[in-house]
């Protein structure tokens, strides 16, 4: 066995390898994306009243409010514009915060994983036609 065969094997066992766990990846993004759903950047006021503060903001045609806990309110950077997230298909569901970026992340190493691959696969191919 030489050198170009042992690379294209090891190319070969690094594609596979890399193909399932970049799968694997692009598979979980997706289904945390369909049970999470997707998220809209708008601006949202804040209403500070006696009995508590309230958010408004406008998505989809439509104002909606709702009622801010102590520990979201005490997280209000601008009161008079500030950045939320509306649920693209449920406008009236709305939090403050980007989602969490496990999401991009998982989908960011399959995808890394899938040109892994894709680069074992041609170096594969290219040694089999240098023999």
């Amino acid at each position: 066995m030489d050198a170009s065969e042992v690379v294209s094997v090891v190319a070969e066992v690094i594609g596979w390898i890399a193909l399932g766990g970049g799968l694997v990846c692009l598979l979980l993004a997706l289904l945390i994306r369909l049970a999470d759903g997707r998220w809209l950047p708008t601006e949202a006021v804040v209403i500070d009243q006696e009995h508590g503060a309230t958010i408004r903001w406008f998505a989809e045609g439509a104002f909606h409010q709702r009622r801010l806990s102590d520990e979201e309110r005490a997280h209000v950077r601008h009161p008079e514009e500030e950045p939320a997230y509306f649920k693209e298909r449920e406008p009236d569901r709305l939090r403050l915060h980007e989602a969490p970026p496990g999401r991009r992340i998982i989908r960011n190493v399959g995808l890394i994983l899938i040109g892994i691959a894709v680069v074992a696969g041609i170096v594969g191919v290219l040694l089999m036609f240098a023999a």
